[in-house]
C-alpha cells in the first residue's frame, strides 16, 4: 500500500510538473517537420496576402476592425469583457461585410474563446491579426531597442502569443497585462503576427545612434539587408524568434510585420520640416528580410493619420532624388495627400493599414477642422478604405470598434481627474469616440435631444425649498447622467433670448454679467445663452477659463499668472486650443509666432435632433428646439465637472496654480429672459456620484455606412 500511495505520488508530481512545463514554461520537443513541408495557413506572394483553401493558395483582402477589452466602468487592462460579449461583437462585425479583426496585444482567453465559436459556426470567419506590444513605460523615453525590458520582453509575448493561438497556454494575470486559460487552437484563421502598436521616435533615434549597436542580423528565417539600422535588426530579431519557436514546435509558420507609422518611417524631410514635424527616426520595412526558410514572408504595416499638408513637398532632396519614380503624380486629392499610393508603390511586400481611425467626438483637436458627425466619420472611413483597395494594399483595419471612455487627450486631460476617466463618457475628448460602435449611459436614455418634452416628469421641474422654479412664464427641468447635464425650458421658443446662469463651485463665479448686462441671485461661473438655432452658445465667467490658465502660453504667449482676471467680472466665450498644422520656412521668432497652438470655440451649440428620422438630425446636437421648449445637454467638461461619477469641479486656477478639485453636491440653475428685470434667481439641483453604472450598445451611423461598403451596396 506504502508503494502504491509513493507511486501515486510520484506520478501526480510528474503530471503536474509536465503541465507546468508544457502550458506555463512552454517547454516542447521539435516537432520533427521538414521545412520544406511547411504549409503556412498564410502566405505572402509579392505584394498579395493569401490563404490555404486546402488546395491552393488564394489572395485575401482583409477588411477588419481593432477590438479591445475596453467598456464602461472599467479598465481595459482590468479585461471585464465576457465571451458573450466578445460573441456579440463579432456578430455584428462579420454583418458590418468585414472579415478580419486585430488584437493589439495579448487578450484574455474569453476573447479568444468567443473568435473560435464565432468561426466554428460561420463559413465567412473573422481572421486575426495578432499584436505584440511593450508598455508605455518602457517605450518612451531614451531607452534602447535592445534593453532587457524591451527586447525580451517582445521576444517572450510573441513565443507566448504562438502558445496562446494553438490553444497550449495557461497564463496567469499579472498587473496589466491579461491571463487566463488558453486551449482553443484558432491559428488557422491567425493571418499574421504584427510587432509593436506604436513606437516612440526617441527609442528609435537612442538605439540607432548608439555606437556598441549593428544594423546586421542573420537568424534562420530574417536577415537584414546591409543598410539595416540596429533598431530594424532589433525588429528582424524578435521576427525571426516568433517564427523559429512556432515553426520548431508547432511545424506551421505565418506572416509577421512591424509597425510603422509618419512619425518613424522611411521618409526623410529637410532639416527645417523635419524639426517642425517632430520627425527625427527613420525606419523601413524592405530592410528586413525573410530567409528561404520562411515560407510564409513578411509585409509592412502602417499606422495612418494626418501629419502634415503636401508632405511631398517637403522631403529632402536626396529623398526626391531616390523615389523619383514613385513620387510622380501623386493624388494630393486623396486621403492623406497620396501617402497611401507612394506606400503601394515603394513596397514589395504587402502593406496593411493597422489602424486608421475618425472620431465623432464633440471636441476639436486641429484648427480649421471642426469636429464629424457619425454620418461623416463614415464617409471618411469609407473613403479610406477605397483608397486603400485601389492603391494595391493587402488590408486595413479600422481603429477602433467600439468607443473606449479611458482614453484622453492633449487637449483636455488636464481638466479629468486621471483616475475616473472610464467611469464617464467624455464627448470633449476626441480620443474617447473613434468607434463604429457607442457605449451610452443608463439602461436607458435620460434624454433624447428632439424637442419632445413627453419624457419628463413633475419631479423633473427644478425644486426650490420654497417651491417650483418658475420665472417670467419659463419653467426649467433638469436631469444628468454620465454623458452631460440635461435641461428641459418650457415657455419659449427659437424667435426669443433666454439665459440660464449656472453655479457649479461654490468657489468661484460673478454676481453680474457686463455682456449681456445681467444680475445673478448667486455667484454664477456660466451662462447658457439661448439665441437660436445657430448662435446658441455657453460662456464662461473669465477667471474660471480653463484654456486660459492651461494654453495661453501656447496660443498667445503670454504668462496666465502674471496677470489674471478678477473674481466678479466678465463672461467670455469657451474656447479648446486645438493643433496648429502649419509649417514654416523658417524657425527664427517671427516663424515660431504663426507656429502657436490655435484655438476652436467649443462653447458654440449645435442645433439638431438626435432621431435620425428626423429632418435636422444631428448626432453632435448639443439642443433640440419643439413646441414652445427646447432640450439641452451640457456636456460634463464643458462645465468644468472634470468627474461627474464623484462630481469633482475646478478649484480657483489662480490660488492653486492650475487645476485642482473638489467635490459638490448641488449647482445652482436659473433662467431669465432677455428683458427681465432684477437679479435672476437661481434654484438648487442635488447631485451624486456614482462607482459603477449601466450602458446600452448602439451602432453608429459610421457603421452601417461601411456595411454599405464592404458589402457592395454603396
Amino acid at each position: 500500500m506504502k508503494r502504491f500511495v509513493t507511486a501515486s505520488v510520484l506520478l501526480l508530481a510528474l503530471a503536474l510538473g509536465v503541465y507546468w512545463a508544457v502550458y506555463y514554461n512552454g517547454f516542447y520537443l521539435p516537432s520533427g517537420e521538414e521545412r520544406s513541408a511547411v504549409k503556412p495557413p498564410f502566405r505572402t506572394e509579392g505584394k498579395k496576402l493569401c490563404r490555404w483553401d486546402g488546395q491552393k493558395y488564394t489572395d485575401i483582402t482583409l477588411r477588419g476592425v481593432d477590438v479591445s477589452s475596453s467598456q464602461p466602468g472599467h479598465y481595459a487592462t482590468s479585461y471585464e469583457v465576457s465571451k458573450e460579449d466578445y460573441l456579440r461583437w463579432f456578430e455584428a462585425i462579420g454583418e458590418m461585410g468585414a472579415n478580419a479583426v486585430r488584437a493589439v496585444n495579448i487578450m484574455d482567453d474569453d476573447f479568444y474563446n468567443g473568435l473560435y465559436d464565432y468561426n466554428m459556426t460561420h463559413s465567412q470567419p473573422l481572421y486575426l491579426l495578432q499584436g505584440t506590444s511593450v508598455e508605455d513605460s518602457v517605450g518612451d523615453g531614451s531607452r534602447d531597442a535592445y534593453d532587457e525590458a524591451f527586447l525580451d520582453m517582445l521576444l517572450e509575448d510573441g513565443r507566448t502569443l504562438v502558445d496562446i493561438i494553438h490553444g497550449r497556454k495557461d497564463l496567469p494575470a499579472v498587473g496589466i497585462r491579461s491571463g487566463g486559460v488558453y486551449r482553443k487552437d484558432i491559428s488557422p484563421w491567425v493571418a499574421g503576427f504584427l510587432v509593436g502598436t506604436m513606437w516612440y521616435p526617441d527609442t528609435i533615434s537612442y538605439t540607432d545612434n548608439s555606437s556598441i549597436r549593428s544594423g546586421a542580423y542573420r537568424g534562420t528565417y530574417f536577415q537584414t539587408k546591409e543598410d539595416a539600422t540596429p533598431f530594424e535588426a532589433a525588429m528582424a530579431r524578435i521576427m525571426d524568434g516568433i517564427t523559429a519557436y512556432e515553426t520548431e514546435k508547432y511545424g506551421t509558420q505565418r506572416p509577421v510585420g512591424f509597425l510603422c507609422d509618419p512619425a518613424c518611417d522611411f521618409l526623410e524631410y529637410e532639416e527645417i520640416y523635419a524639426r517642425q514635424l517632430g520627425k527625427h527616426a527613420q525606419t523601413d520595412p524592405e530592410h528586413v528580410l525573410p530567409t528561404d526558410a520562411m515560407e510564409a514572408g513578411c509585409f509592412a504595416a502602417y499606422r495612418l493619420y494626418d501629419f502634415c499638408d503636401s508632405f511631398a513637398d517637403r522631403l529632402s532632396v536626396r529623398q526626391k532624388q531616390s523615389l523619383i519614380g514613385q513620387l510622380s503624380g501623386l493624388p494630393e486629392d486623396q486621403p492623406y495627400g497620396g501617402y497611401l499610393e507612394l506606400l503601394s508603390r515603394y513596397h514589395t511586400i504587402p502593406v496593411v493599414a493597422a489602424g486608421y481611425g475618425i472620431s465623432s467626438g464633440r471636441g476639436a483637436v486641429v484648427r480649421d477642422r471642426a469636429p464629424l458627425t457619425e454620418k461623416e466619420q463614415g464617409q471618411k472611413l469609407a473613403e479610406i478604405s477605397r483608397t486603400l483597395e485601389f492603391d494595391g494594399w493587402a488590408g486595413g483595419f479600422i481603429s477602433t470598434w467600439q468607443d473606449e471612455w479611458e482614453r484622453t487627450g492633449w487637449n483636455t486631460a488636464f481638466a479629468a481627474v486621471p483616475s475616473e476617466h472610464y467611469l464617464w463618457h467624455d464627448l470633449q475628448t476626441e480620443g474617447q469616440n473613434f468607434g463604429l460602435m457607442a457605449f451610452e449611459p443608463g439602461a436607458e436614455a435620460v434624454c433624447i435631444l428632439d424637442g419632445d418634452p413627453s419624457e419628463w416628469e413633475a419631479e423633473d421641474v427644478l425644486m426650490e425649498q420654497d417651491g417650483l422654479m418658475e420665472q417670467d412664464g419659463l419653467k426649467l427641468s433638469a436631469r444628468y447622467d454620465a454623458e452631460g447635464l440635461y435641461l428641459l425650458l418650457e415657455g419659449t421658443d427659437r424667435g426669443e433670448t433666454v439665459y440660464i446662469p449656472l453655479d457649479v463651485s461654490p468657489e468661484m463665479g460673478s454676481s453680474i454679467c457686463e455682456v449681456p448686462s445681467l444680475s445673478f441671485q448667486r455667484e454664477a461661473d456660466l451662462l447658457l445663452c439661448l439665441d437660436g438655432v445657430s448662435n446658441s452658445r455657453l460662456l464662461v465667467q473669465e477667471r474660471w477659463n480653463p484654456m486660459r490658465e492651461r494654453f495661453l502660453y501656447e496660443t498667445e504667449g503670454d504668462d496666465p499668472f502674471i496677470y489674471f482676471p478678477e473674481k466678479n467680472g466678465n463672461f467670455v466665450p469657451i474656447y479648446m486650443a486645438v493643433q496648429n498644422p502649419m509649417l514654416v520656412d523658417s524657425l527664427s521668432p517671427d516663424a515660431r509666432v504663426l507656429q502657436r497652438l490655435g484655438i476652436w470655440e467649443t462653447g458654440k451649440l449645435i442645433h439638431g435632433s438626435e432621431k435620425r428620422e428626423e429632418e435636422d438630425y444631428d448626432s453632435l446636437s448639443d439642443f433640440c428646439f419643439g413646441q414652445g421648449c427646447v432640450e439641452i445637454r451640457l456636456p460634463w467638461l464643458l462645465l468644468n465637472v472634470g468627474s461627474p461619477a464623484s462630481m469633482s469641479v475646478h478649484r480657483d486656477y489662480y490660488v492653486y496654480y492650475g487645476v485642482e478639485f473638489r467635490t459638490v453636491r448641488e449647482i445652482g440653475i436659473g433662467m431669465a429672459r432677455e428683458n427681465g428685470d432684477g437679479p435672476v434667481s437661481m434654484g438648487s439641483f442635488r447631485l451624486k456620484g456614482w462607482t459603477g453604472l449601466e450602458y446600452r450598445e448602439r451602432l453608429k451611423d459610421s457603421y452601417y455606412i461601411m456595411q454599405d461598403y464592404w458589402r457592395g451596396t454603396d
